[in-house]
């Protein structure tokens, strides 16, 4: 489990705290369990991200992965645990889809970074679990967006860490390829049993896919329900304008 207590994130100079985004959160992510991190733009979603997989120090509180605090954790350990897919893949020259994916397996090669055996099996096992043996041989930089995004995903799926985040990977995406991504996820979550985070603004897919919302409202407070529990007691409009209110509504009947 991954658990938030009493986080409070947002930048610090030094020791200095130079702003706070948001504050109060207390969330867990299970593995097997799709979490969907929603929220207007500015509200505290990357922040959150970026404190969570540890590439910045929360404002106070905890970040504790599987009963460990992130902040006794250095780079490689966390690795090891966490594996993250951006909105924007990486751009990345002179390297063909398997040695993309092969980096998901820096958290366990040696002190030259040299790959195993067993560690090449690993990588062709999550290209074909993907479905990306085709593109194999293919140079990562001559594909499409929406094979970069899988590339990336078999690369996470490479690295084997119980939890994916994965911050917005679907927004230059085209549909059908926004509904093969969702497949791969479920598939994490059933098959692999991994522990997902997906931050996204398809808010029509984060009512009828999430087990659990993550939810920024616009003033940067955090909560986290089920969908269910979100048109419970008129939270959805203490957490939404009346506008994005009413539309949630009206999805939620479908």
């Amino acid at each position: 489990m991954i658990e938030l207590k009493d986080l409070k994130i947002g930048y610090l100079s030094g020791k200095k705290v130079k702003r706070v985004v948001s504050e109060g959160i207390n969330a867990t992510l299970d593995r097997g369990e799709l979490v969907l991190l929603i929220g207007p733009n500015g509200s505290g979603k990357s922040t959150l991200i970026k404190t969570l997989c540890g590439f910045q120090k929360p404002v106070s509180g905890n970040v504790n992965i599987e009963g460990q605090d992130s902040s006794t954790l250095n780079e490689k350990s966390i690795s090891s645990l966490i594996s993250v897919v951006k909105s924007n893949a990486p751009t990345i020259d002179n390297f063909t889809v398997r040695d993309v994916v092969a980096f998901g397996r820096y958290p366990y090669s040696g002190m030259f970074g040299s790959l195993k055996d067993s560690d090449y099996k690993i990588v062709d096992e999550a290209i074909d679990i993907i479905g990306i043996r085709k593109i194999s041989n293919s140079m990562f930089n001559m594909i499409s967006d929406g094979e970069k995004q899988k590339t990336m995903i078999a690369k996470s799926l490479a690295q084997q860490t119980p939890y994916v985040v994965m911050d917005e990977p679907m927004a230059f995406l085209d549909y059908q390829s926004r509904i093969e991504m969702m497949e791969l996820l479920f598939d994490m979550t059933r098959k692999q049993n991994k522990g997902v985070l997906l931050s996204t603004h398809n808010l029509e897919m984060a009512i009828h896919t999430a087990e659990k919302l993550w939810i920024f409202d616009k003033e940067s407070r955090f909560s986290s329900v089920t969908p269910k529990q979100l048109f419970e007691n008129e939270l959805v409009i203490r957490l939404f304008d009346k506008k994005t209110a009413e539309y949630l509504k009206a999805i939620n009947n479908k």
